[in-house]
């Protein structure tokens, strides 16, 4: 499995469809997650070339460069990102015809998929699975069209609902592939 953060086209707060930053700590945190719970690639969607190119040098300087000899584990994670222009493109690089499952904080009536059925799909299905996430206010309906299945959301105790995505990605990978203190083992 692997996972892709969309960065367009996703909502913004005023449901206009926008494109949102990348940032560096971004790519570190979600390359080191994806690392820790053995995901194979974690594509980064972003049409604006100019942060493609920032997230290149960023990325060669932590795979090839010094920080690859500073910090070794940091770029074997960093391996793992694959950036991409757009979501056309990602599915084309996938080999095979991938299984899209998005993720959202509100329910998708008739496409909703438990954990524990994602958990089984992922072990049984023989095409590539990507789990797709939206940044900003989330994907855009375009995008949640072409997903087969929506994951459930994460639900708190109480009414508010928008965890940062990497707190979400956290979350959500550990409730797939995450040990619980002796009770998986």
């Amino acid at each position: 499995m692997s996972i892709a953060i969309i960065h367009y086209p996703v909502y913004d707060k005023n449901g206009d469809i926008v494109a949102t930053s990348v940032t560096n700590l971004e790519i570190h945190d979600i390359a080191r997650t994806c690392m820790t719970f053995g995901l194979k690639l974690c594509y980064i969607v972003t049409p604006l070339a100019k942060q493609r190119t920032i997230m290149e040098k960023l990325i060669h300087h932590w795979t090839n460069g010094y920080g690859s000899r500073y910090n070794p584990a940091r770029a074997e994670a960093l391996k793992k990102v694959v950036l991409k222009a757009g979501v056309d493109e990602m599915v084309a690089h996938c080999q095979g015809k991938p299984i899209l499952v998005g993720t959202s904080t509100r329910e998708r009536p008739g496409k909703s998929i438990a954990y524990r059925e994602l958990q089984i799909l992922i072990e049984k299905e023989t095409r590539p699975l990507l789990l797709l996430f939206g940044t900003g206010w989330g994907l855009s309906d375009e995008v949640v069209e072409r997903c087969e299945k929506m994951l459930i959301p994460i639900r708190g105790k109480g009414n508010y609902n928008h965890l940062s995505l990497r707190v979400a990605l956290g979350i959500i990978l550990d409730r797939l592939f995450g040990k619980r203190g002796g009770y998986d083992e």
